[in-house]
């Protein structure tokens, strides 16, 4: 089974909903003694279990695995669903602070500021403090001053920390399983989970993950910006769907030994596999003008439910620049099948007439198949693709890869066109 978009956030919500349920069971009284109306402090419990939830569940939802992969329909949906409930996750758990101190306002504003920040005589509740203070640091670095993708990584790492000094104060308040053990069993159970889903990708996934070896055997530059990189397997040939991608990573002097994610677009009968590079930032840059023939490769994959064999007999693709490489893929498939009962329409836009590649197979394509139609759409020339350019599009299946802009217009104009929002498929690897 495959969970949709609505299916996971369901099933997040059920998680936060469940603990709520079990809070109010199991919470028989404030152990907090004040005059002030309860409700700010049962309130400022209820958030923190919310918060706590969602904040364990971003880290399962960060672990790259297959099964991930296949269940959340992509890790491309997976990881926006670990970004999302990291963030939500924080906003709720900044209210448990905010509650408590308005308990005290407008009495003591001193005493109320205190709630925000380690000061507290109890070293539990400072370790919430710590806590919080670490996770707007780490959100701020990642909403406000984005920095760039390698140095946030490395400061994202500390997101862990900040996790198990939250666990601690929630662990550490007095009679905290006497008084709760319903939902001290529940928070303990999503805190091995969120532990180990934290050590496994921090520490053990470059261990236990399969990791395929690959050289770079010829590199072919279509344009001053796209390259064409082809690879040879120097262990088994990697198996894998026409449309998946992997993480790719080059062992060169000079070029970053992160990895970036780069969708195949060979078939899986070549032993080797090509991928396509266009030059957006200092990453791109540096390999276009490094990378050598020769340069070891180390690929973690394949990965992705982008599959044309999952939508009906009448097909809508639409590439814009190098997301033209899954559609490579696809095509070299058609072109060795006789007849395939298919009716595909493929729009691939291109800023400039040196960004349009593959033309030649794909024309090539057009004679053997007459169900199979290329239209190129060059900006330069002739404008944007406009959903409202294409004939019934909701009667077919829409697969989309190409630039976050041109994706998001196109699927918020087909979905006001009448297409149901199952019939549209896309990648999205683009977190800002």
């Amino acid at each position: 089974m495959v969970l949709s978009k609505k299916r996971a956030l369901l099933a997040t919500l059920s998680a936060v909903f469940f603990g709520i349920v079990l809070w109010y069971f199991s919470f028989p009284t404030t152990g907090i003694k004040h005059n002030f109306q309860p409700l700010l402090v049962y309130g400022s419990q209820v958030v923190s279990v919310a918060g706590y939830t969602l904040f364990s569940l971003s880290f399962v939802f960060s672990v790259r695995h297959k099964v991930l992969d296949r269940l959340f329909g992509g890790l491309d949906k997976l990881y926006h669903l670990h970004h999302s409930t990291g963030k939500l996750a924080f906003f709720v758990l900044l209210i448990h602070p905010l509650l408590l101190a308005l308990r005290w306002i407008p009495e003591n504003n001193e005493k109320a500021l205190t709630y925000f920040l380690p000061l507290h005589q109890k070293p539990e509740i400072d370790l919430g403090s710590w806590s919080l203070l670490g996770l707007t640091l780490l959100i701020l670095l990642t909403i406000v001053i984005k920095l760039p993708y390698d140095r946030w990584k490395v400061t994202h790492k500390f997101m862990g920390l900040f996790y198990v000094l939250g666990i601690m104060h929630v662990f550490y308040i007095d009679s905290f399983f006497e008084q709760n053990t319903l939902l001290a069993v529940y928070l303990l159970l999503l805190s091995v989970l969120g532990v180990l889903a934290f050590l496994y990708m921090s520490i053990f996934y470059g261990i236990l993950s399969k990791k395929h070896h690959f050289e770079v055997k010829e590199i072919t530059r279509h344009s001053s910006r796209i390259m064409e990189i082809s690879l040879v397997p120097q262990d088994t040939p990697l198996e894998f769907i026409p449309g998946q991608f992997c993480f790719f990573r080059f062992k060169q002097k000079g070029i970053s030994r992160e990895s970036h994610p780069y969708t195949i677009c060979s078939t899986s009968s070549n032993s080797s596999i090509e991928i396509l590079v266009k030059d957006l930032g200092d990453y791109t840059t540096k390999l276009h003008s490094l990378l050598k023939t020769g340069t070891p490769a180390i690929l973690d994959g394949p990965y992705g439910c982008f599959n044309f064999r999952q939508g009906s007999e009448k097909q809508i693709w639409i590439a814009g620049g190098v997301g033209i490489a899954p559609f490579i893929s696809w095509a070299a498939v058609l072109n060795s099948a006789e007849n395939t009962g298919l009716e595909i329409d493929l729009y691939y836009c291109f800023k400039n007439k040196n960004d349009g590649l593959f033309h030649v197979e794909f024309q090539k394509l057009e004679k053997k198949h007459k169900n199979f139609r290329i239209h190129r759409i060059c900006s330069e020339e002739s404008g944007h693709l406009k959903a409202s350019d294409i004939q019934q599009p909701e009667k077919k299946s829409i697969f989309i890869c190409g630039p976050k802009n041109l994706r998001q217009t196109l699927v918020k104009d087909f979905r006001t066109l009448g297409t149901p929002a199952k019939n549209i498929h896309f990648e999205d690897f683009d977190f800002s």
